[in-house]
């Protein structure tokens, strides 16, 4: 059998897919997956010709399709806001355009703003746990510090922080997961219920606006003088699903990854303990070595040859960024995790006009995360087998048991 046809993602690949992505650049660089209904891209240099040309890659399209959803899943989805293009799902103009005032909040000196508080709120959920030597990692730290941190970037509270992630966990498993055709309509309920919580949110924030992210996504995406239209309330909408998305969905798994990397090659962690200076290279390997936004798609506009593969026009192709992260082409030792490794240009946060907006942010909460536990629970261990979560183009670990 072919190396597509044995690819089975949310299965036997889903603990350890990186023996077939190591036999796939040697072998089959760019294959066909029946199973994501896409040429799968596993070489370094083969994902950066990609993430270079936008006008051959469009990405309308960049996530899943791989698991249909049934027509009452479909029509729970039609109670919510029209589709609107956002920074992800745009190209060209309409993308700089739509990106503009994500980045906007997510700049430089923001996240320097919110990083005395992210650092507080840190402590504090160490603090909650420090006492009862074991802890399930995911659930008291993983989740609580990303949506503490994207709740007070966007001036929301804790109980909306917990609806926002709580939908948008939900919602983020349509077409990514196999679900029953009653958990599919669930899912689509929690997305509607994250856009009707945004669209609160917009229009108090375009009543009266403040100083929070939210406030200046509004400002800057509509005209503050005039009634807020429908149509520009869904279209900011849509893109504050995006930054809910990358503030909370990709960053908890990082948080989980960090620790079972960490914990798993025990010399690496007693280094860090040893010398906090090693901090920052070790979250650039653990975003190279535990890459946890494993895939985003793209469509082909014309014909294009890609890893000696001829793709046609409409052809969908996507971006294994793990397994480029590991390529042993572009990075030496490429499967060894070591944390004093000289930095490289990994790709976890993508390259070029996609580039996540939001990669200081979440840097920043994983240096804070290791420089708050390596200084409070050195002794910190393992206690159980780490599982992933079974959902295509995510490394999500469900949970992390630890002890000290």
């Amino acid at each position: 059998m072919s190396i597509g046809e044995t690819y089975d993602p949310l299965g036997s690949h889903l603990l350890d897919p990186y023996p077939l992505y190591d036999r796939a650049r040697d072998e089959e660089p760019v294959f066909w997956s029946p199973a994501v209904g896409a040429w799968v891209v596993t070489r370094y240099e083969d994902l950066l010709k990609v993430l270079r040309d936008p006008e051959t890659y469009s990405s309308v399209n960049p996530f899943t399709r791989a698991l249909p959803i049934g027509e009452e899943a479909v029509a729970e989805l039609g109670k919510g806001y029209p589709h609107h293009p956002d920074l992800i799902q745009s190209d060209g103009e309409t993308h700089a355009r739509l990106r503009a005032p994500i980045a906007e909040v997510l700049k430089a000196d923001r996240v320097a703003a919110l990083e005395p508080y992210i650092r507080e709120r840190a402590e504090e959920l160490v603090e909650g746990f420090a006492g009862d030597g074991a802890v399930e990692f995911m659930e008291r730290y993983a989740v609580p510090l990303p949506c503490s941190t994207i709740g007070r970037l966007c001036g929301y509270d804790d109980e909306r922080a917990k609806v926002a992630y709580s939908s948008l966990l939900a919602f983020t498993t349509l077409q990514s997961t196999h679900l029953t055709p009653e958990e599919e309509v669930e899912a689509a309920r929690s997305g509607v219920r994250l856009q009707r919580l945004l669209g609160e949110l917009v229009r108090e924030r375009h009543a009266n606006p403040g100083t929070d992210a939210i406030s200046t996504v509004v400002r800057l995406s509509s005209d503050g003088g005039k009634p807020l239209e429908y149509a520009d309330e869904a279209a900011i909408v849509a893109n504050l699903v995006q930054l809910m998305i990358a503030g909370h969905i990709t960053t908890v798994p990082l948080l989980g990854m960090a620790m079972v990397l960490l914990l798993t090659h025990r010399e690496q962690w007693e280094r860090l303990c040893a010398d906090p200076a090693l901090i920052p290279g070790a979250a650039e390997e653990i975003l190279r070595y535990g890459t946890p936004a494993s895939g985003l798609y793209r469509d082909t506009t014309r014909a294009a040859t890609l890893g000696g593969v001829g793709l046609p026009e409409g052809a969908r192709v996507v971006l294994r960024f793990n397994a480029a992260n590991r390529d042993p082409a572009r990075f030496e030792r490429a499967a060894a995790f070591d944390v004093e490794r000289k930095p490289g240009r990994h790709l976890a946060f993508g390259w070029g006009v996609h580039y996540c907006v939001g990669a200081g942010l979440a840097r920043r909460q994983l240096e804070i995360t290791l420089e708050t536990l390596t200084a409070r629970l050195p002794g910190l261990r393992l206690t159980a087998p780490v599982t992933f979560r079974p959902v295509h183009d995510l490394r999500h670990p469900e949970a992390v048991h630890l002890a000290w």
